[in-house]
């Protein structure tokens, strides 16, 4: 037996969940037969609808292509696909079944079943034990000191979310994992749940994906099929059904925390549309864009004002209050990938923007000229976050396969600390909530593609930062635990004092089965 290597393996997306935002055991999902149906019914009425728009896109490209001299229907059929092929190495992606058979074997969910222990199980003899139980019941649930972090993961054909635990002593370890519709772009934490009557804090992540609808899951539930409602609505022609929403794909998401009824949306199709989460629908549509909108982030004070980035290289920033799309617009070099308010400046209107040329720029919405530039990377700055208790210290990742840690707190921004991650080409960044030197990045590198970073383990970090947030800078970090290598690599042995990787995991019974498991031959 040996495994085969998948074509492709890398994260698209990350975000984290504040500690006691979770339930302490989350629920297992169980499917009736009825339920199950009509899951079964629906993926294949999906499935032909994907067909038919697949159809009427190409019957548009090519009127697109007649009606304009000189332009190629190649050339056209690419333009739109262009920027995500190379962005997150979809060439290998097969979204087309090879066969009928195989379509057929992917539709066959109910030859499957999944029972919730051996006890319900009629085929099984040998029944559970009992202390196995428990000890699985305690290793499942999640305590008060733990952070959830939701991924985004491409692995070979799947597309999955998968719900990692992390807790301070360098535990890291996939918790659960769900099967997505479609290869993840963006996400999104929140707590608003409009399906509860009483409104209770929920735990959901919003997922911008290579479909037009947004859909919305509940991190507590665990084995789950659908998500829990989603935003938008495909137009469906021969149904004379209006398509609601986005028409392409989602490629950025904001929730308003302070509005908590509200989340941005940033689309393929040139818009930015707000979501009236009560109700699922469209509270408002800007449309003052020239390109595909990569970046979103609502201020962190005043609820109305909303930073959007886009291709066309324009920072804009909105006021959403009224009916008209009143905005102020800068003008950067190269695509903006994504965009950021400071929370601790002494100026509250500051906005960071980074661009695919590799520079950062500091906005204030009051001037006309950005109040500088920096050339952060060689290569596009695909993420960069800010710490959530510590002033001044932002962490950039590139497509040059390099995080940087920066000290804006003066007028000019200056390195602090600079060095490979080993996880391939950036794709995201994400700052634990509780934690202000805690960074999460991941990246294409398919043997160590996930990482958790506690930035301390830099001395130079340790002496700019820590005494900003009442910390010694002259602390050592514990070192208590060894991660291991991924095979081909050279380097030592790190510690958990140099990041939690996603090969540190605690004595923790996954089952087998699971989405992860990689296919074999023999």
């Amino acid at each position: 037996m040996e495994e085969t290597e998948e074509s492709v393996n890398f994260i698209t997306c990350a975000v984290w969940v504040p500690r006691g935002a979770a339930k302490t055991n989350p629920e297992k999902v169980e499917i009736s037969k009825e339920d199950l149906a009509r899951i079964i019914a629906q993926t294949k009425d999906n499935i032909q609808e994907l067909e038919e728009v697949k159809e009427e896109d190409y019957e548009a490209i090519e009127n697109e292509a007649s009606a304009t001299p000189g332009t190629s229907k190649k050339a056209l059929r690419e333009d739109d696909t262009i920027d995500f092929d190379s962005r997150y190495q979809l060439k290998d992606y097969d979204e087309e079944n090879e066969n009928e058979d195989k379509m057929k074997q992917l539709l066959q969910l109910g030859s499957m079943a999944i029972h919730a222990s051996n006890e319900e199980d009629p085929y099984v003899t040998v029944k559970d034990d009992q202390e196995e139980n428990d000890s699985e019941v305690e290793n499942h649930a999640i305590l008060p000191s733990d952070n959830l972090i939701a991924v985004g993961h491409v692995e070979g054909e799947a597309a999955i979310l998968e719900v990692y635990v992390y807790n301070e002593e360098g535990s890291l370890y996939v918790h659960h994992d769900i099967l997505l519709p479609a290869v993840p772009l963006c996400m999104e934490w929140l707590n608003y749940d409009p399906c509860d009557e009483q409104l209770k804090p929920a735990n959901l992540a919003a997922i911008g994906s290579m479909s037009p609808v947004i859909e919305v899951w509940d991190l507590d539930l665990v084995d789950c099929l659908e998500p829990a409602f989603t935003l938008g609505q495909k137009a469906k022609k021969k149904k004379k059904i209006p398509g609601v929403g986005h028409k392409k794909p989602v490629l950025s998401l904001a929730w308003n925390r302070q509005v908590e009824h509200v989340l941005a949306s940033g689309s393929v199709d040139e818009t930015v549309i707000l979501w009236d989460l009560q109700h699922g629908t469209v509270a408002k549509q800007l449309k003052s864009f020239e390109e595909k909108v990569q970046g979103l982030a609502w201020h962190h004070q005043e609820s109305h004002t909303l930073a959007a980035g886009s291709c066309d290289g324009k920072v804009q920033i909105f006021d959403c209050r009224g009916d008209d799309e009143t905005c102020k617009t800068w003008k950067v070099e190269g695509e903006v990938e994504a965009v950021l308010w400071d929370n601790f400046s002494s100026a509250p209107y500051n906005c960071l923007a980074s661009t695919d040329k590799g520079k950062v720029y500091m906005i204030d919405a009051r001037q006309e000229k950005p109040l500088w530039t920096l050339d952060a990377h060689t290569d596009a700055c695909s993420a960069m976050r800010l710490s959530p208790k510590c002033p001044g210290c932002l962490v950039t990742v590139s497509s040059d396969k390099s995080v940087k840690i920066w000290d804006i707190l003066s007028e000019t921004p200056t390195l602090v600390e600079h060095q490979d991650a080993k996880l391939g080409t950036m794709t995201c960044l994400a700052s634990c909530p509780d934690l202000p030197f805690v960074f999460c990045m991941g990246g294409d590198n398919k043997k160590n593609n996930f990482k958790v970073w506690d930035i301390r383990e830099s001395e130079k970090v340790r002496a700019t930062f820590c005494e900003r947030v009442g910390l010694p800078a002259d602390c050592e970090m514990d070192v208590d635990q060894v991660n291991p290598v991924g095979e081909g690599d050279s380097q030592p042995q790190p510690t958990a004092s140099q990041g939690a990787t996603a090969n540190s995991r605690p004595k923790f019974k996954k089952k087998k089965g699971g989405h992860l498991d990689r296919r074999r031959k023999i």
